[in-house]
């Protein structure tokens, strides 16, 4: 029986995919205390590469993004692309995984071995992808809200220890909207929405698909905002120089922290909300490539779960030496060399190929859709 999820569990799915690592790594650097102009412009082209997504899969509701493909390259073609997707969607959840497993190496845990963390995190999520999709969404819609309110909460407590400083987020736009440009493109588009495409394979999945296109805007639209919010926070409690030289801005603000002499030391909260966020994304990306492989040798998922999760942790682990050497990588080469492509490049081909079809299609017959 094919798995179906509401449109309130896509909504805290997509917020929390999209809010996730977001708001723990720094990006968009270029941008300085002007980083939230940067993101929220970055969200407005967010919400028009989610319904861009969305008009996508709305050239035939009934299949899934891989069947989509697989109609419009044709079948040799269409499976060769499908594999590449299913390497990509992979790799990106190794990405996110070692970031995850950097933060706790350097935070919390600085003498376990970089190969535990990957590896028990990759059992947690093959666990509950096994449940089923539908379990992993009611655990986002229950545990999504949580952390929303912990992000919420952070600059709340810096704000009463008046540890936040306005006068860091000025001037404005005092370097023009060159340095701003240099942030959203490609850096703030393609991380986090244009990751938006792995979420395609959720959206023929939902119990009403004509909305999914209201409700992913509403996720974009809410995501946009909390990373915003962190982001002056963030900027806001340390300055650009600091926020800019440190891996993890948030967790450093944190420690900032000292409200009434007694409440202090929260880092456990950015713990818990990039844990969490990194579990809905690497589930996310991992169920995507899952489908993808179910898809080519019409055998069902769970099969290539374990394995491919096993898989996941190594190559969390090899894919860099350092983090510096994983940071450089993931900002300077994957945007260019493969999100442009993957995100942008090969879906707009497809829609324009299966516009084609259909065109072709309706003049063959006269009209009537075969």
């Amino acid at each position: 029986m094919k798995e179906r999820i509401s449109l309130w569990q896509l909504l805290m799915v997509l917020t929390i995919f999209l809010t996730g690592s977001a708001v723990v790594v720094g990006a968009g650097e270029e941008a300085k205390q002007n980083y939230w102009i940067a993101e929220i412009i970055a969200t407005a082209i967010g919400v028009l590469i989610l319904f861009g997504y969305f008009f996508l899969m709305s050239r035939d509701r009934e299949k899934t993004i891989f069947e989509l493909i697989e109609k419009g390259f044709g079948k040799y073609v269409g499976r060769l692309i499908i594999f590449l997707y299913v390497i990509y969607f992979i790799y990106i959840a190794a990405r996110v995984q070692r970031d995850f497993a950097e933060l706790i190496l350097t935070t919390i845990l600085p003498l376990t071995p970089l190969e535990v963390i990957p590896l028990v995190m990759s059992l947690l999520i093959a666990y509950g992808l096994y449940l089923g999709i539908e379990v992993f969404a009611r655990m986002t819609e229950v545990i999504g809200p949580v952390v929303i309110l912990a992000l919420f909460s952070l600059g709340v407590f810096l704000f009463i220890g008046e540890d936040l400083h306005i006068t860091f987020l000025l001037p404005v736009l005092d370097e023009g909207f060159g340095p701003i440009v240099n942030a959203i493109f490609p850096t703030l588009l393609t991380f986090p929405y244009g990751e938006l495409i792995v979420c395609t394979v959720l959206m023929s999945q939902t119990n009403h698909f004509k909305y999914v296109g209201k409700v992913g805007a509403t996720a974009v639209v809410l995501s946009g905002l909390l990373i915003t919010y962190s982001n002056m926070v963030q900027i806001a409690t340390l300055g650009v120089d600091i926020k800019n030289r440190s891996n993890f801005p948030l967790l450093v603000a944190a420690r900032e922290i000292e409200v009434f002499d007694f409440f202090e030391r929260v880092d456990i909260l950015v713990v818990f909300i990039l844990m969490f966020g990194i579990i809905v994304k690497v589930g996310i990306f991992l169920y995507g490539g899952l489908k993808g492989l179910e898809h080519l040798f019409e055998i069902s998922y769970r099969s290539f779960l374990f394995p491919t999760a096993m898989l996941l942790s190594f190559f969390a682990v090899i894919l860099a030496n350092n983090i510096v050497e994983h940071y450089e990588e993931g900002l300077e080469l994957v945007p260019y060399l493969l999100h442009l492509p993957l995100q942008f490049g090969i879906p707009f081909v497809l829609y324009l190929l299966l516009l084609i079809k259909q065109r072709r299609n309706q003049s063959s017959t006269g009209g009537i859709e075969a």
